[in-house]
């Protein structure tokens, strides 16, 4: 069974308050017991000592008269009252008694019996048959000559001890009960009243979904522990509202995308079906749709790259990979196209650089940069590459001479889909997800892309990524 964490709380509470005084309980009794022992054991001593210098003679015998606690007490001032003497011979045998014993006697054990054989004063409680337990110490009598001659026990009750813990324990015990209910009352009033907040977060983050993102939580709470999470929750839900609308445009810019060379693949067949037959026309008709075809094979393939990205960010293999030698493969793949376009492209810089991370996917975002630049420079224009160390880190630059992009536009290059030019775009084949994937690329090696551009003059991407001796392989 769960309990909820209010019950917890006041159950830990609790239990801690109720060991923490039964522990002081059980702490002060027994010191206090301590000190009632050590004065008891004081007093007997006392008299146990007494009685040795009263009652014995220089020669060792005894003298021990009849009734002799009260001789003592009445005629040489030996407090003896409230005390329970008994006076036995070296072999045990009981010679006298004070009168207070009556017709009982104080036990000894062997195990003191032979300790006061020995010379070792023994202290014990002991019971006797319609008294009070009694502290009792045995005090040996011993002289050089002849040994042990007598054995003094000194006895005093302890019905005063025992009622004042009698009394102690009826006080405490139910002192001990009320304040554990009262904590119980006042731990569960605290706990419900810290714990209201979490209780109305809960009820607030409920009633939040996919439709009404837009709310949040709103609750006057300080910034402890209960206020971070309330901030924390909130922030949580800024980044679904921003994820769900992401997804939103992305699902209406790709059904777009795609519900655009569909349309004119299917106008095409109709057109074709409606036609006379001509082969020119058919040829034409079977042109166009094949533009249109690979046009959404590559929409579509561009989607996968970025959803597999999307997916396998913190999973892409980790290897070493020669920056100069990929950039050198590009530029001897474009070099052709661009010769081709009437651009002139060039390699102004290419040190010998390794960064660690995929090598096919930095190659794609290469490819895409310098696509981008050569199909956007028009004839007669530059596209130069360059590749250099800067701040421990790889950095390659892109930089052509061609349209360049607006100050508009220029925030929005890297979002999914996003086109400056749609009427320029269609002419040359883009769909607006070259520049989505190479920013995906570059920061899921833990680097950056940034663009700088002014429209008419040209533009420059800039790609800084981690070097291998200095990130070391993830």
């Amino acid at each position: 069974m769960a309990f909820s964490i209010r019950t917890r709380l006041t159950f830990w509470y609790v239990t801690l308050l109720t060991v923490s005084l039964i522990g002081f309980g059980v702490a002060f009794s027994y010191s206090l017991f301590k000190i009632f022992m050590y004065r008891v054991d004081n007093q007997i001593t006392s008299v146990a000592n007494m009685m040795v210098h009263t009652v014995l003679k220089p020669t060792g015998q005894i003298f021990l008269p009849n009734d002799f606690d009260i001789i003592l007490e009445r005629f040489f001032g030996i407090r003896t009252s409230g005390n329970y003497i008994q006076v036995l011979d070296a072999h045990g045998t009981v010679l006298a008694k004070s009168s207070n014993l009556e017709n009982t006697t104080l036990p000894i054990s062997q195990d003191t019996y032979h300790a006061a054989l020995k010379g070792l004063t023994s202290y014990e409680v002991v019971s006797i048959a319609g008294k009070y337990p009694m502290r009792v110490i045995t005090l040996p009598v011993i002289l050089n000559q002849k040994g042990m001659v007598a054995i003094i026990q000194v006895g005093d009750s302890l019905e005063g001890v025992q009622e004042v813990f009698q009394s102690l324990f009826s006080i405490y015990i139910p002192a001990i009960i009320l304040a554990v209910i009262t904590a119980s009352a006042v731990g569960w009033f605290l706990a419900r009243k810290a714990l209201k907040p979490v209780a109305e977060i809960t009820d607030m983050a409920r009633r939040i979904g996919a439709e009404n993102l837009n709310e949040r939580l709103n609750i006057a709470v300080p910034l402890d522990e209960i206020g971070r999470l309330a901030s924390t929750i909130n922030e949580m839900i800024e980044r679904l509202e921003k994820s769900f609308k992401q997804i939103k445009q992305f699902t209406a810019d790709a059904s777009h995308e795609l519900k655009t060379p569909l349309t004119i693949l299917k106008g095409e067949m109709e057109i074709a079906l409606r036609g006379k037959g001509e082969p020119v026309h058919l040829k034409e008709a079977l042109r166009s749709s094949l533009e249109e075809i690979d046009r959404m094979n590559y929409i579509v393939r561009n989607l996968l790259d970025l959803a597999k990205m999307d997916v396998e960010r913190e999973a892409l293999p980790r290897e070493k990979v020669s920056l100069d030698r990929a950039l050198t493969e590009r530029f001897e793949h474009f070099r052709r196209l661009a010769l081709d376009s009437g651009v002139h492209l060039a390699i102004l810089r290419n040190r010998h650089l390794v960064v660690y991370g995929d090598q096919v996917r930095i190659g794609q975002l290469l490819f895409n940069l310098i696509d981008n630049a050569v199909k956007y420079t028009p004839n007669g224009g530059h596209v130069e590459l360059s590749l250099d160390e800067e701040d421990g880190k790889a950095v390659v630059r892109v930089k052509d001479t061609g349209v360049g992009i607006s100050a508009e536009d220029l925030p929005y290059i890297f979002d999914r889909f996003y086109r400056v030019d749609k009427a320029r775009t269609r002419d040359v084949g883009g769909a607006g997800l070259g520049l989505s994937i190479c920013k995906e690329i570059a920061e899921s090696h833990g680097g950056t892309l940034e663009a700088a551009s002014e429209a008419g003059k040209g533009s420059t991407f800039t790609v800084r990524l981690p070097l291998a001796d200095a990130a070391g392989p993830a």
